[in-house]
């Protein structure tokens, strides 16, 4: 069997990190993963935040041209947050000129949970719950407790592999039925990977 592209190899570990030793809040999605490059993860909301006792599931897509473009996550519930737009994007650096090639899915979900706790008010994407949360912060919380409690209160089991052998099994079938899936989309002899890139400004 030929050695897997080098994006293949990260998105490989970086899954199986996620699985083993997922951090704190974050944990796997409800669906088996069936394409390495587009999957889902649980964020549960953390304590001590207005999403506490939500359940947060997230889309992660990754670019074809990964580690040097970054990672893509949209929250599928709605959520009350200054960062968070009605799309569910969020406002971080990370997920623009501030990616480096060094971060991984594992820094980007603790950067996330990061600002559930704590917005950055110099990057609303909703002014209104940012004008909220300077002016009033007990509404603001109020506020997107009762989002939280209307719009992620459905709960969500992860799905673990069950056992060794059907974990790598189930990691390379996400791997090439990724890969098929992309030489569709981009045409017959279209596909390549960006592994042996080397490194530079993004």
């Amino acid at each position: 069997m030929p050695e897997p592209a080098p994006v293949i190899r990260r998105i490989r570990k970086e899954l199986k990190q996620l699985w083993m030793d997922p951090p704190a809040f974050c944990r796997p999605g409800a669906s088996p993963v069936t394409d390495l490059f587009h999957w889902e993860v649980i964020i549960d909301g953390p304590h001590g935040s207005p999403y506490a006792g939500g359940t947060f599931p997230v889309d992660v897509a990754y670019p074809k041209d990964y580690p040097f473009k970054p990672i893509k996550l949209t929250f599928k519930t709605k959520v009350y947050h200054p960062n968070i737009g009605p799309e569910g994007k969020m406002a971080l650096d990370i997920f623009g000129r501030g990616w480096w090639p060094s971060l991984t899915i594992r820094t980007v979900l603790m950067s996330v949970v990061s600002v559930l706790y704590d917005p950055l008010l110099d990057l609303p994407v909703r002014h209104d719950a940012s004008r909220l949360y300077k002016r009033e912060r007990g509404l603001f919380e109020q506020k997107a407790r009762r989002w939280t409690r209307r719009y992620a209160s459905a709960p969500a089991v992860s799905f673990y592999p069950a056992g060794t052998e059907l974990f790598e099994e189930q990691l390379e079938e996400a791997a090439t039925s990724g890969a098929v899936a992309r030489r569709r989309s981009c045409g017959a002899g279209k596909w390549r990977f960006f592994g042996g890139r080397r490194l530079g400004a993004i």
